[in-house]
């Protein structure tokens, strides 16, 4: 994702969850390599006192959640947002954009209705990812006309989220319980969606043609794209407790 925002690269400093979560799946690291390992990786930080151009901190809990009008990550607005103008270095891109979801500029995103509801790739399918749907899900069905699925992360996630009932949960909601792999992320194999469909996803990529030739993908979070499966629209999932 620093790449993708321009930068030639980035260093993160593992913290200890960090740190723990890779000793946990690698069990061939013995005594004498995790003792190495951890002195290394202590390196892998900033040095002390060194400058930097520019520093920022975020509050996220003031962020609203937000979800893509267009045909690239970065063409999002907050749910109570609305599509945007065509003006500006980016009225090309805008203006094809809209052509291709159908969409005119002061559109609300919230109150889309969707076909489909798309809950997986290696970006939000790990296990605390369907944690947040179960809790959004508990009590409630996908809304008719809604096709709904969720595929996991990987092997590991899909077993544990078996043991921990939220798989059975989510299957009695009215969701396909799938095996896990690439899937809708990019239209693999039988998993395509038609021309025309607007599909909740929680894939990193919403380009032309991502999910299937014509096909239109909101991406948004989990919890987002829950809501969405049970209302059969675009929904702030904050609200969803007063749309009973």
């Amino acid at each position: 994702m620093a790449v993708e925002a321009g930068a030639r690269g980035a260093l993160i400093a593992p913290d200890r969850a960090a740190v723990d979560y890779v000793l946990a799946r690698a069990p061939d690291i013995d005594a004498t390599q995790r003792e190495h390992a951890l002195a290394h990786w202590a390196t892998l930080r900033s040095d002390e006192g060194a400058a930097f151009d520019v520093e920022h901190r975020f509050d996220a809990s003031h962020v609203a959640p937000h979800v893509t009008w267009g045909t690239s990550p970065d063409q999002a607005v907050p749910i109570d947002g609305a599509v945007p103008p065509a003006e500006g270095a980016q009225r090309a891109s805008i203006e094809q954009a809209m052509r291709y979801t159908g969409l005119a500029a002061g559109t609300p995103i919230e109150g889309l209705a969707v076909q489909h509801v798309f809950i997986g790739s290696c970006t939000n399918a790990r296990i605390e990812d369907l944690r947040a749907v179960a809790q959004v899900v508990r009590g409630r069905r996908v809304a008719g006309g809604v096709r709904a699925m969720v595929v996991p992360g990987s092997g590991a996630v899909k077993a544990q989220a078996e043991a921990e009932g939220i798989a059975a949960l989510l299957v009695e909601a009215g969701f396909e319980w799938r095996q896990p792999g690439c899937s809708m992320c990019l239209a693999m194999n039988d998993d395509v969606l038609s021309p025309g469909q607007r599909c909740a996803s929680t894939t990193n990529r919403n380009f032309e043609g991502r999910q299937g030739r014509g096909a239109i993908t909101h991406l948004m979070s989990p919890a987002m794209a829950a809501a969405a499966a049970l209302t059969g629209r675009i929904t702030d999932v904050r609200k969803l407790e007063t749309l009973q």
